[in-house]
């Protein structure tokens, strides 16, 4: 269940390069992990992300690049995780995991990527409570967050998350920027044949980077429940 809460404290990410975090269960990776690429992981999400946006609420940008580049440098980003603040309020300070995507070719396992940046986000102490959501309207059961250890809180309701015009679906934030609204019937009046779009209730999955992480979690109520199976979304 998700609460009425103040917004997050942490600091926002430039697009400079912030560091990098060694940790010895991706150390053959180490040399490939930055932060604070975020006009970079932009591109990436514009490319090979299903929704094609970056939300405006972005705190943290990991990134995976190829080996090499010019100096010393790291090569182009082959996959981005982004943490921000997130869209709905909760009860307790919490920053959510808002976009993961790779490029078709990338190496690296995401769950690398996300452990990587999670260990960023501790180190910093920008938050002790991380959360995600895995849609199942995309055949999401979030399977990486399985791999990274990640807590599984439940399927939350149904929402509204776009409008169907013309057989094509604009999530609620490109509606916006389309048409200055999400609304349908604000679109109706406006002449366009806009339909509401519903997700299947996404799975909510957490973890607490400290004890008080953990202990907010408990306050939020947020559940430890087994993994849901890929079989399950398809049904």
């Amino acid at each position: 269940m998700i609460h009425a809460a103040e917004g997050s404290t942490a600091s926002r990410v430039g697009s400079t390069d912030e560091g990098r975090v060694r940790s010895p269960d991706a150390a053959p990776f180490f040399d490939l992990f930055h932060t604070g690429h975020a006009d970079e992981a932009k591109a990436l999400v514009k490319a090979h992300h299903y929704s094609g946006l970056t939300p405006n609420n972005v705190v943290v940008v990991g990134t995976m690049h190829e080996p090499g580049g010019l100096f010393g440098d790291s090569g182009p980003v082959m996959a981005a995780c982004l943490f921000g603040s997130p869209p709905a309020r909760w009860s307790e300070p919490v920053l959510e995991l808002v976009r993961l995507v790779r490029t078709p070719d990338c190496t690296v396992p995401l769950s690398v990527l996300v452990g990587r940046t999670c260990s960023y986000i501790k180190t910093k102490r920008m938050a002790d409570l991380l959360v995600s959501m895995a849609d199942p309207t995309h055949n999401h059961h979030g399977g990486i967050y399985q791999a990274c250890s990640w807590k599984f809180g439940g399927q939350r309701a149904r929402r509204m998350d776009g409008v169907t015009v013309n057989g094509q679906f604009y999530a609620g934030r490109a509606a916006n920027n389309h048409w200055g609204t999400q609304s349908p019937a604000r679109l109706q009046a406006m002449g366009v044949d806009a339909q509401p779009h519903y997700d299947e209730g996404k799975f909510i999955y957490w973890r607490a980077l400290t004890r008080s992480g953990q202990r907010k979690a408990e306050r939020l109520g947020l559940l430890q429940l087994p993994y849901p199976k890929p079989d399950e979304v398809a049904a």
